[in-house]
């Protein structure tokens, strides 16, 4: 995020409000329990990562011009703070960059399993807050609900290390794709209500299906015109569709979501045209019923069950490796990210930055709210494709890094 020129004492100002914030989201400033159970947090006050660098550029824009040798991820990685995967190592990051005008970046990371974006950018916003006003918010994040919803319990399945997966021998490229309100509607016009129960699509929905639409067919063409099965992986926000819940989770804090999962037979694919309206109709069902499913359940057991069984699910498929297609997709949007005023004005550009995971992408709101940005990884030939896609030609732009002046 990049805000207007500040002075060094107004840097100090903001690192000591960051310490005031971390008091209300004491977890963040744990340790993992790895000897005791391994998603327990040490609430042990032990703090974040912090840094401060100096950046030698004018600004953001010079300093990704002058990043020749990199991609653009790879440049706003080098923004971000160096975190460790170690059981002692921070859970959260703050890394502070200060251009040559005075300009500053904000790179924040933190473990998925410990935040999600609604978390985060209720973090985000209260720091600003509190380096704004230099009094926090009335209002404390409940962090003591999730585990009462989410009770601890033995997972039918082991889960993936990352860490130590073998390096893939290929080439993962992320590129970043701008579909403003007028690419959007044009979309949204092509989709047949065909189906009664199939309402007018979300723009977010519409953009997902597209990206799952186009990375299908790209498979497709890779295997002889021959479709694989394919499954998107869809995060849902659990807050505010809770009946059964009580105290109420409409603003609880930790990582309450639960993955929605579309799936595409390859045979059903081979006999339909695979027009946009019919992974607009599967990914806008999918959320749909997961939606509903929350809605109906009962009790809390009744959500926890339909939580894992989700996970479960989604972490089989991917385990299938080469026999299937599997892609994640995550929505940033309708989150207030451009509300974060930290006394020199709101933020010009919020963004996502990509760790090269293939078939990952993630969509934000532009500053406007009327478009989306989307950060999209893949294979880099898949990419090739991907950006030569006649739909991706004709609804998108790239984002304009001259205008971060």
């Amino acid at each position: 995020m990049k805000l207007r020129p500040l002075t060094v004492p107004d840097l100090n100002k903001l690192e000591k409000s960051l310490s005031e914030t971390l008091t209300k989201f004491y977890p963040f400033a744990g340790r993992f329990r790895k000897d005791i159970d391994p998603f327990s947090i040490d609430c042990n006050d032990e703090g974040i990562e912090y840094v401060r660098t100096k950046v030698n550029a004018d600004d953001l824009a010079q300093y990704l011009r002058g990043q020749a040798h990199n991609d653009i991820e790879s440049s706003l990685i080098d923004l971000l703070p160096v975190m460790d995967r170690l059981p002692s190592s921070p859970l959260y990051g703050v890394q502070v960059n200060v251009f040559n005008n005075g300009g500053v970046t904000i790179g924040i990371q933190i473990l998925h399993i410990v935040s999600d974006a609604f978390t985060l950018v209720k973090f985000v916003n209260e720091w600003a807050h509190t380096t704004l006003t230099g009094t926090m918010s009335l209002d404390n994040p409940g962090f003591g609900q999730l585990p009462w919803l989410f009770p601890a319990r033995a997972l039918p399945f082991p889960l993936p290390d990352l860490n130590t997966t073998t390096a893939p021998n290929y080439k993962n490229v992320t590129k970043r794709f701008l579909f403003d309100a007028l690419a959007i509607e044009n979309l949204r016009k092509t989709i047949k209500d065909n189906d009664m129960t199939m309402k007018q699509p979300s723009r977010v929905v519409v953009v997902m299906s597209l990206i799952w639409k186009v990375v299908t067919h790209i498979s497709s063409a890779k295997n002889n015109g021959n479709s694989r099965d394919s499954s998107l992986v869809v995060v849902v926000n659990l807050r505010g569709k809770l009946s059964c819940t009580a105290p109420s989770l409409e603003h609880v804090v930790g990582n309450c979501v639960i993955p929605a999962i579309a799936n595409k037979e390859g045979d059903e694919a081979r006999r339909k045209d695979d027009e946009l309206n019919d992974f607009v109709k599967l990914v806008g069902n999918t959320i749909r019923d997961t939606c509903e499913a929350i809605g109906k359940a009962e009790s809390v057991d009744d959500i926890s069950s339909l939580t894992l069984n989700n996970h479960t699910k989604g972490v089989e498929k991917l385990l299938q490796g080469d026999e299937m297609d599997f892609y994640l997709c995550s929505s940033w949007c309708g989150f207030p990210w451009y509300e974060a005023d930290f006394g020199w004005g709101k933020p010009f550009w919020v963004s996502f930055v990509s760790f090269g995971h293939h078939g990952v992408s993630n969509l934000m709101d532009t500053k406007d709210g009327d478009g989306i940005q989307v950060t999209v990884c893949l294979k880099e030939n898949d990419m090739i494709e991907f950006e030569r896609d006649t739909h991706i030609l004709s609804s998108t732009s790239k984002l304009a890094f001259h205008s971060f002046g």
